[in-house]
Parts: structure tokens; C-alpha cells; sequence
């Protein structure tokens, strides 16, 4: 087995090579930025990539047209890599266009340059082994992996490893918050609304009622819950009572016990605005994920990766392109060795994938310390070179862990292990009606 240093050079050689078309791909994808379920051409882009490296691409979700697996080598151990590709409304270069205000454009094609480079290294060493690619839309309205795990993906991985676009560089084994992503619809009666208003029964009033009782509930949650949504429709016109409103609510909490609590209460604030204002009401469950189970084993994996490849550094030209955003911004250059810090608020349905296979994560820094994601200003910055030095970075921490976990058996044994015990006496439920479309 090669020592360190020379893993170190040999996973760096073959990344490397996969560098002029990687930037190319994150910088096509930043153009097209697609919004969630309809990123065709992303998707694409990065299934020809693998083809064209000798992997076999399948398009196995009916109800998920840009999601794919791509696969190549064969037997065990099988290790997979996660990537996205959709984009964030109002995150463009211009005000109400769509832009990857979350890194999306680097964070599908670091792993699939990873996969391509690892495979190549298990060929031309004679190791065994199979790697997956899979191709997972709409993360970031968290319907993607959900929906994907309930069709049948992500099973039989030994392992799976992902990444994501930073301000920082860290590593995680707790993941996020558990979520219920639930839409309310009212139906009333219209009217006049000057002339004979008691005649209507006003859906709108439901979902202002909800959002009401909605406000009240949150004084009597945990902590660490969070119940936020947005009115999506209300009426056309002031002058007639409106038949029809909707309203979306994210819940999130620590686990799906206290997720399913706090959404349970919500829908008896839809009901009872329904009541008091005479309507009716139909709920629907739009996504549903679990938080992390956390794997120590595959977290110190890819953090002993991530220091041996260290974090990116930026240079003075880095520095100089993005003072027009903020003035004497500060790189990352250091790696948080703590993976065992307190769960996020934040939630990806990566977390669900995590029930199915052990999961490892890192996050790489591609953007200056004070950028806040989902935002216009990360956009920009996404699409520098700094980012694609630290989407290459990704690339071969990624490559570095999976090339340990192709090659050490006892290594792989432990996290397996791991990962039974945390799943003992559960069942996997996909949180969704079989039939629904997302």
C-alpha cells in the first residue's frame, strides 16, 4: 500500500488531470443555473463527463427526469458520491433570475471528477471495487435525494461520501435539522367585496388566520425548532373576496420525533383557521427528511484526508478580485478538526442518504469568511478561481477518503459496524406517498 506522500501525489496527479474540464463544466453550470427538477442540461453536462470516462449512466426515477446513477468498476466494496446541480431564485446576476447562490455549479462536479479519478487509480492498481455517481436535482428545496430514496436509490452502498461549497473549511458527523416541507391550500367563496362581503368566505383570511395560530405556536415548541413559511397565493383582485390561498411552511427540529410533533400541531392551526373562517383546507406533505446519523468513523476518514491535503490557499490575486465586493476580505486557510460540533439549523436532504449508507462530509472553503450563502454576492464568487481551487481541493479529499475505504478492509469493517448499531431496530420510511410526484 502506498505511504501518504505518495497517495498524496498520485490522487493529486490523476485530479489534476481532470482540472481544464472540470472548471469548464462549473462554468457552464453557473450559466445555466437551473432551477430544482428542471436542470436538464446541468444534469447532462456532468452524465456525458462520466460516459466519456467509462461510466454506465442509468436515468432510473420516472418521477425525477434530471436524476441519474452512473456507476463503474464492479463487486465490492461499493462507494458512492453525492452531487447537485440546481440553482436559488433571486440569486443571479440580475434581480428575479435564478443564480447558485449555494455553490451548486462546483458542488456537482468535484465528485464526479473525484469518481473519474479514483476509478482510473483502482483500474491501473487491480483493486476491486465499485463507484457510484449519483446525480441529485432540487436539493435546495430538499425534494431530490428524498424522493430518490423512496424510488429505490442509495442502497447498497458500503459508503458514500459528499461535499459542499464553504466559507470555511470543516468537517461534519451531525449533519442538520430534520424538516417537513408542508403546503396549505384554503378553498372559500367569492363576493363583492364592497358590496356583499358576507356572502364570500375568504381563503385568504384562512391562511392569515394559520399564519396567526402559527406565530402562537412557536412560543410553545423546543428551542431548536424553527417553523417559517411564505404566502404564495392570496386573491387577484381587493374588490373580490378571494376563493383560493395557499401557504408553505418549512418545520424543522433536531430529529423526526420532534419534527412530526410540531407538524402535527401545525396542521390543527390549518384546520381551525379552515373552521373559523368557514373553508376548507388540504394539506400536503411536498418533502420530508431526517436528520444525520453520524458515522465518527467515516468523519475522522475524511478529516485525516482534508488535512492531508490541506485547505486552499488564496493568493493576492483572490484577494484583489473580490475587493469589489467587500474590502480586505479574509480567506479561510485553516481546517476546524472538531466534527463533532453541535447539529446545524440548517437542513439537506444528504441527511436522508445517511440512514441508507454511512455518509461522510466536508465542507471546502470557495468563497471569503463573511459571505452569506444564498445570496447574489455568493454567486459572484462561485464562479472565480479561487472556487474552482477549492471545488479541485474537494475533489481530492473526496478521492483521498474513497481511495482508503476501497483499500482498507478492517477500515471499512468499522464503519460498517458503526453504522449497524446506529440503525438497529430501524426501519427505513421514505416520509412520502408512494404515488406523490414531487
Amino acid at each position: 500500500m502506498p505511504g501518504k506522500s505518495e497517495k498524496k501525489r498520485m490522487i493529486q496527479a490523476m485530479v489534476q488531470r481532470e482540472r481544464s474540464v472540470a472548471n469548464e463544466l462549473a462554468g457552464l453550470i453557473w450559466e445555466l443555473a437551473e432551477p430544482p427538477l428542471q436542470e436538464k442540461d446541468s444534469s447532462q453536462l456532468i452524465a456525458r463527463y462520466l460516459e466519456k470516462n467509462g461510466f454506465t449512466v442509468v436515468w432510473p426515477f420516472p418521477m425525477l427526469p434530471t436524476a441519474f446513477k452512473a456507476e463503474k468498476g464492479s463487486g465490492k466494496p461499493v462507494v458512492g458520491m453525492l452531487g447537485e446541480y440546481d440553482a436559488l431564485p433571486d440569486c443571479g446576476e440580475r434581480p428575479g433570475t435564478y443564480g447558485h447562490g449555494c455553490g451548486h455549479n462546483l458542488l456537482g462536479v468535484a465528485p464526479a471528477v473525484s469518481a473519474v479519478a479514483i476509478s482510473k487509480i483502482l483500474s491501473e492498481k487491480g483493486f476491486s471495487g465499485t463507484v457510484q455517481y449519483w446525480g441529485c436535482p432540487a436539493e435546495e428545496t430538499l425534494v431530490g435525494k428524498a424522493y430518490m430514496a423512496r424510488d429505490g436509490g442509495f442502497r447498497g452502498m458500503n459508503a458514500c461520501l459528499c461535499w459542499h461549497p464553504s466559507s470555511g473549511n470543516t468537517v461534519s458527523s451531525r449533519g442538520g435539522a430534520s424538516l417537513d416541507s408542508l403546503f396549505f391550500e384554503f378553498r372559500g367563496k367569492t363576493a363583492h367585496a364592497g358590496g356583499s362581503p358576507h356572502k364570500g368566505r375568504s381563503a385568504l383570511d384562512a391562511a392569515i388566520v394559520m399564519d396567526v395560530l402559527a406565530n402562537y405556536l412557536r412560543e410553545h415548541v423546543p428551542e431548536n425548532v424553527r417553523i417559517h413559511s411564505v404566502l404564495c397565493e392570496g386573491g387577484r383582485a381587493p374588490n373580490v373576496v378571494p376563493e383560493y390561498a395557499t401557504i408553505w411552511y418549512y418545520v424543522r427540529g433536531k430529529d423526526r420525533e420532534e419534527v412530526d410533533g410540531v407538524s402535527r400541531r401545525l396542521t390543527l392551526c390549518a384546520k381551525g383557521a379552515a373552521i373559523a373562517t368557514e373553508t376548507s383546507m388540504k394539506s400536503t406533505k411536498k418533502t420530508a427528511i431526517y436528520s444525520r446519523l453520524p458515522n465518527r468513523t467515516i468523519a475522522q476518514v475524511v478529516l485525516d484526508n482534508f488535512l492531508l491535503f490541506g485547505p486552499p490557499k488564496a493568493t493576492r490575486e483572490d484577494r484583489n478580485r473580490i475587493k469589489f465586493l467587500q474590502k480586505d476580505a479574509v480567506f479561510s486557510d485553516e481546517i476546524d478538526r472538531d466534527f463533532e460540533k453541535p447539529q446545524g439549523r440548517g437542513s439537506s436532504d444528504e441527511d436522508t442518504v445517511s440512514w441508507l449508507a454511512p455518509l461522510g462530509r466536508c465542507s471546502v472553503a470557495c468563497v471569503h469568511k463573511n459571505t452569506v450563502s444564498h445570496n447574489r454576492e455568493y454567486t459572484m464568487q462561485v464562479n472565480l478561481p479561487f472556487a474552482y481551487k477549492g471545488m479541485m481541493r474537494g475533489a481530492e479529499i473526496l478521492a483521498g477518503a474513497a481511495f482508503d475505504l476501497f483499500t482498507d478492509k478492517a477500515l471499512l469493517r468499522k464503519i460498517g459496524r458503526e453504522f449497524k448499531e446506529g440503525t438497529e431496530g430501524f426501519l427505513f420510511d421514505p416520509l412520502l406517498p408512494k404515488n406523490q410526484r414531487p
